[in-house]
């Protein structure tokens, strides 16, 4: 069974183009009035959206996760009802869907994408959890609140003003990483999904807690640590959201570890190249986009053939959707979030060192 979902993926990304275009052209046959409505413009925007739909859905399918085609379309739905674009074309063009893949893939294949589709059609009815993620009884609420309002505000300055008082009064860097950093990253984007921010806005904040990060290193990085190991972070190839892993690797260090952090976008022979040169017996890879799942199974499946030792993590906002995804990716573990990774990687010390 897992090989024919792996196949079907594989066709539909393989005739992701196609499908699309067909998608596309049916939708506006259905309803003529989109031509008048949005024109040109709007097709090649139908298009686009339906690539999406069909990337996001194989990745479910080769990931045999419903739940993560599922969360997509939620996702869409509260994107487009916060800028006032009626659901009925999402469900509209999600019908389409399941009319040209059950004509255009074989038959075999038709079951499991067809039922994907149809959960997710099912879901919109639902009504969506869009809580905002700075919570009032979490530790730091006030900093995060003061913190993440600054930045909208176009005030990088007065934001680093306050980390920066923080720290002085002896606030840990990794309850500032854990209760402010972390929390305001999600909070930003579910700003965005729900229209109160413009991707400019979200750019600036992210790029603004990375400058905010990087004054921090003066307390991160000391001269005096005793070295417990090595660690590789990276994010997999196509993976362009990396603030994540970049403060895991930052409290790491604070831990005593050696980290060696890739960045984003990391080719998996770069990734095993960088295991095996510098003996690292412990590898993090995180994504954050479920159309990026592959990449990571293909980063496991090459590490475990070349370094067959290294204990593998996984994490990001891809693997929080399905709970049982970091298994099947081929992953050792699995961790919510940078806290609970340094709690894993602290065993993971003890068990390496007793193997040595």
């Amino acid at each position: 069974m897992s090989e024919l979902l792996e196949t079907t993926r594989d066709l539909i990304i393989e005739r992701q183009e196609d499908l699309a275009r067909e998608i596309v052209e049916r939708h506006w046959k259905l309803r003529p009035a989109l031509e008048q409505l949005y024109g040109e413009k709007g097709r090649t925007r139908c298009l686009e959206d339906a690539r999406y739909h069909l990337r996001y859905l194989s990745e479910a399918v080769g990931a045999r996760e419903p739940a993560l085609f599922v969360h997509y379309v939620t996702w869409a739905k509260t994107m487009l009802l916060a800028r006032n674009i009626p659901v009925e074309g999402l469900v509209a063009n999600l019908e389409v869907m399941l009319d040209v893949l059950g004509k255009e893939l074989p038959p075999s294949m038709q079951m499991p994408a067809v039922d994907y589709v149809k959960s997710a059609i099912g879901s919109l009815t639902l009504a969506n959890d869009n809580s905002s993620f700075l919570d009032p009884g979490q530790p730091l609420a006030d900093l995060a609140h003061q913190y993440l309002s600054a930045l909208l505000r176009y005030d990088r300055h007065s934001a680093s003003t306050l980390i920066l008082g923080a720290v002085e009064k002896k606030v840990s860097i990794r309850e500032i990483y854990c209760h402010v950093f972390e929390p305001c990253q999600y909070e930003i984007g579910r700003l965005w999904q729900s229209n109160i921010v413009s991707i400019a806005q979200e750019h600036y904040c992210t790029a603004s807690t990375q400058l905010i990060m990087s004054q921090l290193y003066p307390y991160i990085f000391r001269s005096d640590r005793t070295t417990r190991g090595t660690i590789v972070a990276a994010c997999v190839n196509g993976e362009l959201q990396e603030i994540g892993a970049r403060m895991l690797c930052d409290l790491l260090e604070m831990e005593g570890w050696n980290t060696i952090y890739l960045g984003a976008n990391v080719p998996t022979a770069g990734i095993v190249d960088v295991l095996r040169d510098n003996h690292s017996n412990i590898l993090a890879v995180s994504a954050s986009m479920t159309f990026h799942i592959r990449a990571v199974r293909e980063v496991i499946a090459a590490v475990r053939l070349a370094s067959p030792a290294t204990r593998i993590l996984v994490g990001g906002y891809a693997f929080k959707i399905a709970s049982s995804l970091w298994r099947d990716v081929g992953a050792d573990y699995w961790t919510k979030d940078a806290s609970d990774a340094i709690s894993l990687i602290g065993g993971l010390d003890d068990k390496i060192a007793g193997a040595r």
